[in-house]
């Protein structure tokens, strides 16, 4: 059977089979990334794929013929033969390279987004909730581990100026705190972007993805140092260029994990696939700040009110600011990052 549609971006009348409903590829007319919808009634198939009578016609890896599949050579799982890296082991099968950038819109990002948010609600609550869990834990063990060897070192110094030691041990830890959680939640966030990337990717991935950010954390951390210092820089020349900065090179951590990339390469090509795009980019920004003052107002209208109410009423209110914060960071940190992951795997054309 033949499935005959339209696409979304220039209404080129588009057949290929049945067989390739819910698959994602070029549109061989103007090259943005489409979806074949479900067959909705039979229609006559002539024997061909309509993907032959184009001029130009879309690249065999990057259509929706490319099924086939190989064996991993260092795992043996069995992956889409195109792969450029193994998703079930990590291992790097062909030379990443940079491809150009694919205009996106705002409403195919958040489209996006929803139905594949929406659809794995359970497992992204729960890596989330894991993250959280795993980050604190990770961080007071080794915060343990440091003031024990701070606290011995200060016995080993006999008795310094109480005052000045103070001091002193205030500042080492709390630019040890500092450092220390920032290695935890790089660390962590890396394990995230991978499980929801593989979710968007239409992959199941399981919880110990949470884990697989070792290899990256030393590149993740320098390039987020980077980009902080850039963005700093930028915010001072009044705000706009901070903001600018921050929409050209946010993908870094994406390229990262999903290109393995040397160095600070992946937050250099950063540029590469977010040029062109820095309006929408801006506009999905705008839609996320939007949602969250409006969430925030209505929360201090709530606390302000909590003044006039008694008994009941007041467990009914501390109840809802709880659930309120639970909210925010079970459900609508989880949406901003996977609104972010769509954004990625839309620009990279995946």
């Amino acid at each position: 059977m033949t499935i005959e549609f339209s696409c979304s971006h220039c209404d080129k009348v588009l057949k290929t089979s049945d067989d390739k409903a819910g698959r994602r590829a070029k549109c061989p007319q103007c090259g943005e990334p489409v979806t074949v919808p479900q067959p909705a009634a039979t229609a006559e198939d002539h024997g061909f794929d309509g993907f032959d009578e184009f001029d130009e016609p879309v690249p065999e890896e990057e259509s929706f013929l490319a099924g086939a599949s190989i064996d991993c050579p260092m795992c043996g799982e069995s992956i889409p033969a195109d792969s450029k890296k193994c998703h079930h082991c990590g291992e790097t099968l062909k030379e990443e390279q940079i491809a150009s950038s694919y205009i996106i819109t705002v409403g195919e990002v958040y489209s996006r987004a929803w139905h594949v948010f929406k659809a794995n609600l359970g497992k992204i609550i729960g890596i989330q909730l894991l993250a959280y869990i795993a980050s604190a834990v990770a961080t007071f063990l080794l915060l343990l581990i440091l003031g024990a060897i701070g606290f011995a070192g200060f016995l080993a110094m006999g008795k310094p100026n109480p005052g000045a030691a103070f001091v002193l041990l205030f500042i080492i830890y709390y630019v040890v705190l500092i450092v220390v959680s920032s290695v935890v939640q790089s660390y962590f966030l890396l394990g995230v972007l991978s499980f929801l990337l593989k979710l968007v990717r239409g992959s199941q991935p399981g919880f110990n993805e949470l884990f697989s950010g070792g290899p990256y954390l030393g590149r993740m951390l320098l390039c987020s140092l980077i980009f902080l210092l850039l963005y700093l820089l930028g915010y001072l020349c009044f705000v706009i260029p901070g903001i600018i900065i921050a929409l050209m090179f946010w993908p870094y951590a994406f390229l990262l994990i999903d290109r393995n990339l040397p160095g600070i390469k992946s937050f250099t090509e950063s540029r590469n696939i977010t040029r062109g795009n820095l309006l929408s980019l801006f506009l999905i920004y705008l839609v996320m700040v939007g949602i969250t003052l409006i969430s925030y107002a209505f929360l201090f209208l709530v606390v302000s009110g909590m003044e006039q109410v008694q008994g009941g009423m007041a467990i009914v209110a501390v109840l809802f600011i709880l659930g309120f914060i639970a909210a925010i960071y079970l459900i609508f940190i989880p949406f901003v990052l996977m609104v972010g992951t769509v954004s990625y795997a839309e620009m990279t054309g995946q």
